[in-house]
């Protein structure tokens, strides 16, 4: 994916568009590109190009905006991402992902990528990964150009979301929470 600062807008409906890394964004990209969604002025995806960014900044321009977030359960996210930058050099194993927790989680752009977003308002609406189609379907816009079927397709997410509670014990479940506590909140995930 490229690297694009900017927010992630359609100026036509007045959104916009956060989208956290593994959160499904990729496959969002490609159904919010029908509805005008630009960063930068170049179209979040096409053929292919992906052009939107993961990192959300306030801007007055943009106030009275709408925002619609991507979410995905803490504990999966952040199983994902140790599984994604790590777990090719890494055992995936309870222990070597509590020590990710612990040593790593910690330090550098992972903790920024695990917490965000951050966002002065609770989103107006939410696209789960859990449930991509049924939310975007939600989005008082979305039948002004795709049809339900369309959608469905289009958002497919095409991989099996990985089970995480394995990796999990009490401990790590504090460590996820006391970075996305505001990320359980707004997407509705049990602690």
């Amino acid at each position: 994916m490229n690297k694009v600062f900017g927010n992630n807008v359609s100026e036509k409906y007045k959104f916009i568009w956060v989208a956290p890394e593994r959160t499904g964004s990729r496959k969002v990209a490609e159904v919010l590109t029908y509805y005008g969604f630009q960063n930068n002025g170049t179209r979040v995806f096409e053929v292919g190009n992906y052009a939107f960014n993961h990192y959300y900044t306030p801007d007055e321009k943009y106030e009275d905006y709408k925002i619609v977030c991507n979410t995905r359960n803490p504990y999966s996210r952040v199983y994902s991402l140790f599984k994604n930058f790590y777990g090719k050099s890494l055992k995936k194993d309870k222990d070597s992902f509590k020590s990710f927790l612990v040593n790593k989680l910690v330090s550098g752009e992972m903790v920024k990528m695990v917490m965000n977003p951050i966002l002065s308002k609770k989103p107006d609406y939410v696209i789960r990964l859990e449930h991509m189609s049924e939310d975007l379907l939600k989005l008082p816009f979305i039948s002004d150009v795709l049809t339900e079927e369309q959608v469905r397709m289009i958002s497919s997410h095409g991989k099996e979301i990985e089970e995480w509670e394995q990796y999990y014990d009490l401990e790590s479940k504090n460590i996820v929470y006391s970075y996305c506590k505001d990320h359980f909140i707004f997407g509705g995930y049990e602690k």
